[in-house]
């Protein structure tokens, strides 16, 4: 039987790898009464990985010891006091101790070195200390005293890697969903937004191709359908809409022929888009394009004239979402996905609500896509449109709001808009990131990603963590 001996802080990671590496027969987990809640947050995790693990002081394989984290004497007095009584209870009951010094406070880390180097009394047969330096997925074993031979290699590498639900729960966080259990193996199309998301491809491609000719309009439409305030209940039924989107276009004919391109993918056959001339009458949506002053089709040659589109029909609630900036959302999801499946990413996610494991309470606000990559989790913010009221830095908000819901556990974040207005300098450093907006994301360990780049969003994510 082998033991390993936990540090306990707020960063549950290393703690979950290490036990799901070495799999003991048993756990000691050394914390403070601060964070005492992170251990079932632990064996919550573990449980996510593995049915095998089940960790409990009722089954005898689970101790818990309490120290004082700035006192070195508290710390090595309360473990070795811990290893006499054991032995004198059952002897050398295990082959091997494996100390894990990565968690807890530096003080805490050298009270369980000294503890488990020096003691006499040592419930086993040999001990190995390991140590897992930050953003590696390496373990150091600290027990071979081989350094500076060239055939020496002290570590070994962790081959595991967490999915999202993993990831979440190791540090107390949950998926709202009917049933969690769907995303034991990571995310896949039994999750809504996911198959919505891949049913999509094409369309959120066509509208991320063409967006600059189409921004006017989209930004009428997401003004026009949020004023409708509809009530979309838990059956998602679908409603009644009649709206006119007004909005200026510098090219009357191009914008036509692209929003009846739109209407036209599977996901929105339904709808239809004709001239004010159409005698179809046989379709449930009927949009017609005409121009606000009486002139020809062919003859769009003033840039002062509006393009006025006519919407009636029944919209239901994930095609509401797509039109009104999901588009994006599902973008960089499939984009991103395609990192995925070469298995480069370990989970991505798309439209996830999380609550406090803890408290129950749901967070505020969605995540538009998640991803996680050699054991840290990312989170990308899609924004689609300038609304009108957004300022400079309001566009980071959200991003701050929602590492907050996370308690900070993100290692990177991005932001990818279509904003170019709130972005990018059109003044001093023409074609760049506003330089006031760089200095907050940087705060926020965020990247922005350029209108300009969104189109090759997997690339620039890519080059953003040097894949």
């Amino acid at each position: 039987m082998n033991l390993l001996i936990s540090l306990i802080s707020d960063q549950t990671i290393p703690n979950v790898l290490c036990i799901d590496h070495y799999k003991p027969d048993a756990l000691l987990m050394v914390s403070t009464e601060k964070v005492s809640a992170k251990i079932n947050f632990i064996l919550n995790g573990l449980k996510r990985i593995s049915e095998d693990f089940d960790f409990s002081k009722e089954k005898g394989n689970l101790w818990t010891i309490n120290v004082n984290p700035e006192s070195p004497a508290d710390v090595e007095g309360k473990l070795e006091n811990w290893f006499a009584d054991f032995k004198s209870r059952y002897g050398e009951k295990f082959d091997e101790i494996i100390a894990n010094i990565t968690g807890g406070t530096k003080i805490m880390s050298l009270g369980l070195y000294n503890a488990v180097k020096l003691t006499k009394n040592l419930p086993a047969k040999k001990h190995t200390i390991v140590y897992i330096p930050i953003n590696t997925n390496k373990i150091i074993d600290l027990s071979k005293n081989c350094y500076g031979s060239y055939d020496c290699e002290p570590f070994v590498d962790i081959k595991k890697r967490l999915n999202i639900v993993q990831y979440f729960e190791s540090n107390g966080i949950g998926i709202v969903s009917k049933d969690d259990r769907i995303f034991n193996n990571g995310f896949n199309d039994s999750y809504e937004s996911v198959r919505l998301a891949q049913h999509t491809i094409e369309i959120s491609k066509f509208i991320m191709r063409n967006y600059e000719s189409l921004k006017n309009f989209l930004t009428s439409l997401f003004h026009e359908l949020k004023v409708l305030q509809i009530p979309f209940n838990k059956h998602n039924k679908p409603h009644n809409i009649d709206i006119r989107c007004i909005f200026k276009d510098e090219n009357h004919e191009t914008t036509i022929k692209l929003i009846k391109e739109l209407f036209n993918f599977n996901y929105l056959k339904h709808f239809s888009v004709s001239s004010a001339t159409s005698d179809n009458k046989n379709l449930k949506v009927n949009i017609s394009v005409e121009i606000t002053e009486p002139v020809s089709v062919h003859h769009f040659v003033d840039d002062n004239k509006n393009l006025n589109v006519h919407i009636k029909g029944e919209i239901a609630k994930h095609e509401f979402d797509f039109l009104t900036g999901g588009w994006l959302e599902r973008f960089c999801f499939n984009e991103l996905n395609e990192l995925k499946e070469q298995g480069i990413f370990n989970d991505l996610g798309i439209n996830v609500k999380v609550r406090n494991l803890s408290t129950g309470m749901e967070a505020e606000n969605e995540f538009d896509v998640l991803f996680t990559y050699n054991n840290n989790l990312y989170m990308v913010e899609c924004k689609s449109l300038n609304q009108g009221h957004d300022t400079e830095t309001d566009i980071l908000y959200k991003i701050s709001a929602l590492q907050a819901d996370l308690g900070r556990l993100t290692t990177r974040s991005f932001l990818a808009s279509t904003a170019s207005e709130n972005i990018i300098d059109n003044k001093d450093n023409p074609g760049e990131v506003k330089e006031n907006l760089k200095k907050r994301a940087k705060m926020l360990n965020c990247s922005i990603i350029k209108p300009s780049d969104l189109i090759n969003v997997k690339e620039e994510i890519k080059k953003e963590l040097k894949i």
